[in-house]
């Protein structure tokens, strides 16, 4: 059956399928032997080519970027985990972190129904125009035959959970025969000792419940739109590329035998599923397969994982794949230079959509036979309409809800969570926040990243990892001296800590006797000299490489070298330390070796786009044109998003005479990275002498000299951050005569006043007020009044438990009772007592200052507090409580802090009128002091 979209046009269908880590290098000697039909097929009748991932490779960040189109820093997916919104614990990351539309709920909005299962993050599941299975929804989570119920959340719509439910595969019924295709000699290892049988069939199943789930749906429901995502190669890949030949000296005989076969089986296993899916699509499908990252199979293998969150990253390679195949997409093609970011923005274009300004990608034009053309708009995310997305009041941001959660435990406004709950949360919050600026750091905003770690490297000294980015970013915003001594600083550090490790080793081993070494130790102590070794253990290749970095950035370059021949002495093969060397080289003239070092790298490493860069420059310099030209689209056919290699490409061009090219490139180099200052000259230069066009010309001299003031505000720390506006204002009874409410006195008495607002927006001052005006208020005096708050906080300590126990407020009718605006959800029900609220407002960085104040008159003020992310959060918290008061219905009267201090009898009056008249408003008035109104912006 046909569909159609919003304009009555026929929708041809798109299946887009996910692949995690699936790379080229494994899969070419299985198409070469015929062992995975299937795709060979699709590539047959379609275009193929490496695919370019983001850093940091994390699946989650990835998968929501090829979604949306955009960097992790937009979209708002920064990790693995994320706190609990109450602060309390941490949970798998969700989908209500995301900040911007992904691809279905676009075409939600332009009248497309979709399939979505498995993707990550995808839980909850979104109501959609169409059904959505969550990455939940595979997952064996009880032993074979007991329940194994679905949580809530994981399907979309409901009537589909049972017989979802059903399709699922446990990992005791995978097949005997399947499982010794992964592991020939599958009879003879015992599994009760080794755990790696269970981790196989535990992703078999996974992968087959998830294609048998979109087979179903696919066959069974209306979709024009169908993504679906397997993480199993992912799995296969960590727990068994160690296995893959050829042997490493790492693994034993035995385990090489035994498990050589399980990472090639694995994508032959995927072959077979992609086959089940093409089965339920016809020629009129787009097909578009694509993995987020790769996996290193060869001899780039990591040695050593780091022992961090995310460490096992370091084995993924960063290029994945791309197949696309279909009506009017070129047959048996290679394309170059595409990036995950592309997948959407190609996606819409299919559909005729036009492609949001905001997003990173670009459509993919060289995919399709006939040329198209390309529309666009500012952002979907400010297209209105339903796009079967969770609500407003659902979205909670993990990094801004966790800050703003210390910030009110710091204040006293909620209770201490427990210590290990809040040592995961803080752990989480750490994570995203460092996932954040490496995004920024990998777009280029070192400058944006920069703050992060500077406030992370104040918060946790001890994580080095922290201290080397900000040193990398310094580096990249000319600050090479301080980059230098915050290098060494961070190096001596490691040392005096390695030092104190091995005397405490030395102690602890001198206290054990050969019966404990031999016998076993408890687990603790176990866990301890683990710990004490790896403080103990120094990198000498790392420390040496650090330094060598930290003196080619000062200039010093004979001394950088000295450092990177230490580092050669460690018998590391490193295609990075070569491309260093051969940068100092090329610094010192010795233009000759310089190129021998990046043809050296290059034969470690075919892809090392900055040994390619190192030799496009040296190319240039010679005035070699035509190879410049060669080496800068070699770069831009792995890396499309690297301004360098387009200034280079764009230069070259120049040379070579073909101007309109030349300008073509440098545009794209400053369109990827603004604060070019030189690519901008260039074309100037380009402009006036050669295109003889005036005001072109000094239109790129204008942008050449504002790129090198933005360098040097980031040279001196001055990077602007980018902050939260005000919400809107709600303000219904603003100006004129108060509305008349129409309640009785009765009717008042019998509800709950609740005052709330943000911790210091103004809510004990209402309090005030309404004692004054002889209204009985609820507080036991437990916080008494000091300088912060000279009349009293008017306070009632049970509140901070009303998400743990909120029952008590149901014998409290005709009181005030104060409650912060991040607990109104945590209230009993409406219909079980009615409510009536006064909500305070007030300018968040009047209510940022004075928090931080009251803070230091705690002695609880921290040294680097991210501002920023505290004030974002409490506006997307305003947005959220506000969101809640409307969808329950409640009588709401909105109070601006200024004007209750500027026009008290105007605000008193509306008060006494949403109060039905029985306040005492001379008195009211009186209670306003504004000498007490010591934190005002403006």
């Amino acid at each position: 059956m046909e569909s159609y979209d919003k304009k009555g046009n026929t929708v041809r269908k798109i299946l887009l399928i996910g692949w995690d880590a699936a790379d080229w290098k494994v899969i070419h000697p299985l198409l070469d032997s015929g062992r995975m039909p299937n795709l060979q097929k699709m590539i047959q009748n379609g275009v193929m080519g490496n695919l370019a991932s983001l850093r940091p490779e994390l699946s989650p960040m990835l998968w929501t970027s090829i979604a949306t189109g955009k960097r992790p820093y937009k979209h708002g997916i920064l990790g693995f985990t994320e706190p609990n919104p109450d602060g309390r614990g941490m949970r798998p990351v969700t989908n209500l972190s995301r900040k911007s539309k992904c691809i279905w709920n676009i075409l939600n909005q332009s009248g497309y129904r979709s399939l979505v299962v498995g993707w990550w993050p995808s839980h909850p599941a979104e109501p959609i125009n169409g059904v959505m299975v969550s990455n939940h929804y595979q997952r064996a989570v009880a032993p074979y035959g007991a329940p194994w119920p679905m949580q809530q959340g994981t399907v979309h719509p409901e009537r589909l959970r049972k017989n979802l439910a059903d399709l699922r595969l446990h990992p005791q019924e995978i097949d005997p025969g399947l499982m010794q295709q992964f592991v020939p000699n599958l009879i003879n290892i015992d599994q009760e000792k080794d755990k790696r049988i269970e981790a196989i069939a535990k992703t078999i199943a996974d992968a087959t419940t998830i294609q048998r789930a979109a087979s179903a749906l696919m066959h069974h429901e209306r979709w024009d739109f169908a993504a679906v995502y397997f993480d199993a190669i992912d799995h296969f890949s960590h727990g068994f590329m160690d296995y893959y030949p050829p042997k490493s000296t790492r693994v034993s005989d035995v385990d090489f035998e035994n498990y050589k076969s399980v990472v090639e089986n694995g994508y032959i296993l995927h072959d077979f599923l992609l086959g089940s899916m093409m089965k339920e699509i016809d020629g009129e499908t787009t097909v578009i397969l694509v993995s987020d990252h790769g996996f290193h199979s060869d001899h780039l293998r990591p040695v050593h994982i780091p022992g961090e969150p995310a460490g096992p990253a370091a084995q993924h390679r960063p290029y994945g794949i791309f197949v696309m195949s279909g009506p009017g997409i070129k047959k048996d093609e290679l394309i170059y230079g595409s990036s995950l970011l592309d997948v959407c923005p190609t996606i819409l274009s299919c559909c005729n959509l036009p492609v949001g300004e905001d997003m990173d990608g670009k459509v993919l034009l060289n995919c399709f036979r006939e040329k198209k053309t390309v529309q666009f708009i500012s952002s979907w995310d400010h297209v209105e309409g339903d796009d079967g997305s969770h609500l407003p009041g659902f979205v909670v941001d993990p990094l801004e809800s966790s800050e703003t959660i210390r910030q009110l435990v710091d204040l006293g406004y909620i209770d201490e969570p427990d210590e290990n709950e809040e040592k995961a949360a803080s752990n989480a919050s750490r994570e995203l926040r460092y996932n954040l600026a490496k995004s920024y750091m990998d777009a280029g905003l070192h400058g944006n990243a920069e703050t992060i770690l500077q406030e992370l490297t104040a918060q946790w000294p001890e994580e080095y990892r922290f201290g080397l980015e900000l040193v990398y970013c310094c580096q990249m915003t000319d600050q090479a001296v301080r980059a230098q001594i915050l290098l060494e600083d961070i190096l001596k550090r490691k040392e005096q800590q390695a030092e104190i490790a091995r005397k405490e080793l030395e102690e602890l081993h001198q206290n054990l006797s050969d019966s404990d070494e031999n016998c076993g130790l408890q687990w603790k102590m176990k866990q301890r000299i683990i710990g004490l070794r790896q403080r103990a253990s120094i990198n000498s290749f790392g420390m040496s490489y650090l330094r060598g970095a930290a003196c080619q950035a000062v200039g010093d370059h004979e001394k950088a070298l000295e450092y990177f021949r230490q580092a050669e002495g460690n018998n590391i093969v490193s295609a990075a330390l070569l491309v260093q060397e051969a940068v100092s080289l090329e610094a010192l003239q010795q233009i000759g070796r310089a190129e021998e070092t990046y043809q050296k790298a290059l034969e470690i490493d075919g892809e090392n786009c900055k040994a390619m860069l190192g030799l496009c420059r040296l190319s240039l310099d010679s005035g070699n044109n035509t190879r410049t030209a060669h080496l800068a689209l070699d770069v831009i056919a792995l890396r499309y998003y690297t301004p360098q290699a387009h200034f280079y490409l764009g230069c070259a061009l120049h040379g070579l005479g073909k101007l309109s090219d030349a300008v073509r490139a440098l545009g794209i180099a400053v369109q990827q990275n603004p604060n070019f200052p030189e690519a901008h000259r260039c074309l100037a230069d380009i402009y006036e002498k050669s295109l003889h066009h005036k005001e072109k010309a000094a239109e790129c001299t204008l942008a050449a000299r504002e790129a090198q003031r933005r360098i040097e505000q980031m040279q001196k720390g001055e990077v602007p951050v980018g902050g939260a506006e005000e919400p809107g204002s709600h303000h219904p009874q603003a100006g004129g005569t108060p509305r008349n409410w129409g309640w009785t006195q009765e009717e008042v008495r019998k509800s709950v006043l609740i005052v709330s607002g943000l911790p210091r927006s103004g809510t004990s001052l209402i309090m005030q007020m309404l004692d004054a005006g002889g209204f009985p208020v609820l507080t036991d005096h437990t916080r008494c009044s000091d300088s912060d708050n000279p009349r009293g906080y008017f306070e009632y300590q049970a509140v901070k438990r009303l998400p743990r126990e909120n029952r008590w407020l149901l014998g409290h009718s005709g009181v005030a009772v104060k409650v912060i605006a991040q607990l109104l959800p945590f209230l009993p029900e409406v219909d079980t007592v009615p409510y009536r609220i006064i909500f305070m407002e007030r300018n968040l960085d009047e209510i940022l200052q004075s928090q931080m104040r009251m803070l230091e008159n705690m002695g609880r003020k921290k040294k680097n507090s991210p501002r920023a992310l505290i004030k974002s959060g409490f506006y997307k918290q305003l947005e959220q409580a506000k969101a809640f008061l409307a969808s329950e219905d409640i009588p709401v009267l909105y109070v601006r802090h200024q004007e209750c201090i500027c026009q008290p009898e105007r605000v008193v009056a509306e008060i006494n009128s949403f109060m039905g008249g029985i306040l005492d408003v001379s008195r009211m008035a009186e209670v306003v002091d504004e000498r007490l109104y010591r934190n005002r912006i403006g």
